[in-house]
Parts: structure tokens; C-alpha cells; sequence
């Protein structure tokens, strides 16, 4: 462990046998665990991995990716690159179909973060011209008012900051969050469109312990080591209820 130094359960105010309990537990009901990390007040009361996965082993993430991806949004607001009032069609103009509709006007950054941008079934992101495809899916529902969970519209802010900044999320995450971390590696499937934008959705790998720092600098609003690198007025947002 190079970060969260490792001490026993009891020190920090956890039961063994709860953590225990907890594995045999899942273990019974036949959820198959990969790896276990048990973090408190900076320390590791509990760490492990099931065969064939071990510490090293850079993990798929699936929808965890999702936050990692907000998290670069948040820093590209903070430094003014982008707004979350801006609309899609603003951003994305070469897109459009050939009837915007009222709908469709009206999506912004903030709408895909909220998972609200008025989609009421999501795409199939393995088109090649995906975000046009996105453009063009209906619009049903007055963005901010209808919930949908929209990988698509994730993947979206992915493609939104690779055309306001050319890098990827995990490149421009490289200075702001995963070396200060120290994140050595993490790795994210491309979507199969002519920018290969990466499949910010869902599509990262990352190890166990990164994940946990990760989320430490997550629970602690942005702060790592005494240094705030993302305002906390961004996580107040993020953990606030947004739409219904």
C-alpha cells in the first residue's frame, strides 16, 4: 500500500467480524467479489483479492467510469473551458439533423450530467456516427424534467471535452487528478466514431486502490493532501438531488 497505510480493523472503530460477516455473507448469496478495500480516517482496515484478480490488476470499472468522467467536466468548468449552461447544439453544430426540434434546443451540459437531456430510450453507442445518432434520437420529454439513466449522454460530455480541449477525459485528468493521486495507469475503450472519443460511460480500467483514493479525494470535496484541486462547491452540487 503506498498511500493508506495498513492497520487493524479495531483501530479505527471497526469489527473484524463485521467485515467477516459481510464476505461470508455475499459469499453465500452467491455475489462473486473481485476485491475488498476497507478505508477509514486515511487508513486500510482491510484489504483483498479473489483469484485470479490481485492489486495490480487494472479492473473494469463499467458505469464508475461516469464519475471520473463528471470529475473532468467539474475541472474543465472550474478553469473556464466550458459552462454547464451551454447547449449541445452549440457545441456539436455539424451534428444537428435536419429538424432541430424545441426539445433538442434546450439540452445543455448540466442535462446530461443530471441524466435528464429528455431521451426516453437510450441509443446504440456502437454506431460510427454515434453523437449524431444521439443529436437525432428523440427528444420526448422538456430536458430537466424526465429521468433516464443515458450512458450515451456521458459518453457525450466525453466527446464535448475532447472537442473544447482535443484530449481525452483520462489525458486531461492526467495533471489535475491522477498524478496529484498518484493514478500511474488507467486505461478507457474508444467509441468507434472519427475523433475515437473514449467510452467515458463506462469503458475505464483502473486498480482497487486507485479507485479507493479516488473516492477518498471524492468524500473530502475535491482536497488531497491539504491542497484543494476541485472546489467543494462541486461536489455539494454533485451529491445534491437534481431531478426526480
Amino acid at each position: 500500500m503506498e498511500y493508506f497505510s495498513r492497520v487493524t480493523p479495531e483501530s479505527v472503530g471497526i469489527h473484524s467480524k463485521g467485515i467477516i460477516d459481510f464476505i461470508e455473507s455475499a459469499a453465500s448469496k452467491g455475489i462473486e467479489q473481485h476485491s475488498l478495500m476497507i478505508i477509514r480516517h486515511g487508513k486500510c482496515a482491510a484489504a483483498g483479492w479473489w483469484k485470479p484478480y490481485g492489486p495490480e490488476y487494472l479492473h473494469p470499472l463499467y458505469s464508475f467510469s461516469k464519475t471520473l468522467t463528471a470529475t473532468a467536466i467539474g475541472f474543465a468548468e472550474q478553469e473556464g473551458i466550458l459552462s454547464l449552461d451551454e447547449k449541445l447544439i452549440d457545441i456539436f453544430p455539424d451534428k444537428l439533423p435536419n429538424e432541430v426540434s424545441d426539445n433538442l434546443r434546450e439540452v445543455s451540459l448540466h442535462h446530461l450530467l443530471i441524466m435528464g437531456c429528455g431521451h426516453e430510450t437510450e441509443i446504440n453507442g456502437l454506431d460510427p456516427d454515434w453523437i449524431r445518432h444521439f443529436l437525432a434520437h428523440p427528444f420526448l420529454h422538456k430536458p430537466g424534467t424526465f429521468y433516464k439513466y443515458n450512458t450515451a449522454g456521458t459518453n457525450m460530455l466525453a466527446a464535448v471535452l475532447k472537442r473544447k480541449t482535443g484530449q481525452d477525459v483520462t489525458e486531461f485528468l492526467r495533471p489535475r487528478l491522477l498524478d496529484p493521486l498518484g493514478i500511474t495507469e488507467i486505461t478507457c475503450a474508444h467509441l468507434p466514431d472519427e475523433t475515437s472519443v473514449e467510452l467515458g460511460g463506462g469503458g475505464m480500467k483502473l486498480r482497487t486502490e486507485d479507485m479507493a483514493k479516488f473516492i477518498y479525494f471524492v468524500l473530502h470535496k475535491g482536497e488531497w493532501e491539504g491542497k484543494q484541486l476541485l472546489r467543494s462547491e462541486w461536489f455539494d452540487k454533485a451529491s445534491a438531488k437534481q431531478i426526480e
